[in-house]
């Protein structure tokens, strides 16, 4: 069990801020938001190696009460978008894939195995370059090497894919298990998301990320807000569900931890159907790729 925050700097912190009249109101909400994630904790669930199809609700039940772990309300589940798809049986023997004339031409610019050019064509909304043995494409609206398409933790010659639509397989994962622990008909609060491991510009070294997010909002809106010198927030809008991803990518691991599944419990998110701060906008945590700033500041390079 992992321990995420520590309460009593920012309590001493919290204090600091509201130990003054002069302080805005908008400046006790920052307080509130800082602490949103520092009494949490971070709960593995382990299981074993699969491959092949499966229920991914019954396993996960399984894993929970074999292990004696219940879920709380106002708990997230973090589970790796590999082993979801996994689940759905989103693996491909390389061998069996037809390789059209464009993946052996992109093959052959950028150093990948053709097999795996073709798959990248097959799942990605744009393909963006790539350097050599690595495409950048974009795929369930996610910047990824390789359309997010990976070849670890499954047997050699096969790779797996993302889940066919994350956001539903979220949802679905979601509902099922409401169901099946009967929280259906309670005020019972749970979020789901659906992580992978990815890079960062500039930075060696992976961290967490949410390729699909349910029952929660998966963005916190600071816009309108102002800092702690009084200025308008114009563009913050926090990435609640990538943060809670990175979390539960600690102890997920990246190789033979087979921790595939992670309670994050006492983080104080806006859950669906809840009226909150910070939320007053329908927003998606994915934004088109023509509106990135890493993408369309790389197109507009500055030439002086």
């Amino acid at each position: 069990m992992l321990y995420l925050g520590l309460q009593e700097p920012l309590n001493s912190f919290a204090n600091l801020m509201s130990g003054t009249d002069t302080r805005k109101d908008s400046e006790q909400r920052e307080v509130k938001a800082i602490s949103t994630f520092s009494n949490s904790i971070v709960i593995p669930i382990r299981s074993e190696k699969r491959f092949g199809k499966f229920d991914l609700c019954t396993v996960i039940k399984s894993e929970l009460e074999k292990q004696k772990v219940k879920l709380q309300s106002g708990d997230i589940l973090v589970v790796s978008s590999k082993f979801a798809a996994m689940a759905e049986g989103r693996f491909v023997k390389l061998a069996s894939v037809k390789v059209s004339r464009k993946a052996r031409m992109l093959a052959s610019r950028y150093h990948v195995d053709a097999p795996l050019a073709q798959l990248v064509l097959d799942e990605s909304e744009v393909i963006l370059g790539g350097i050599r043995g690595f495409l950048l494409a974009v795929s369930k609206g996610i910047l990824a090497p390789n359309a997010g398409i990976d070849r670890s933790n499954v047997p050699d010659g096969y790779a797996i894919l993302y889940p066919k639509n994350p956001h539903v397989s979220a949802e679905r994962l979601r509902s099922h298990l409401l169901r099946r622990f009967h929280y259906s008909n309670m005020k019972f609060r749970l979020g789901v998301v659906l992580s992978d491991s990815r890079v960062t510009p500039t930075r060696l070294g992976t961290i967490g990320i949410a390729i699909a997010a349910a029952g929660f909002n998966p963005v916190m809106d600071f816009r309108g807000s102002t800092d702690l010198f009084g200025n308008t927030l114009k563009v913050t809008v926090r990435a609640i569900a990538d943060q809670l991803a990175s979390s539960a990518q600690l102890v997920m691991g990246e190789a033979d931890e087979s921790v595939p599944i992670v309670i994050i419990r006492g983080c104080k998110v806006n859950f669906t159907g809840e009226k909150a701060a910070h939320q007053d906008r329908d927003l998606s945590m994915i934004i088109p790729y023509e509106k990135c700033l890493y993408i369309q500041g790389l197109k507009n390079s500055f030439k002086g």
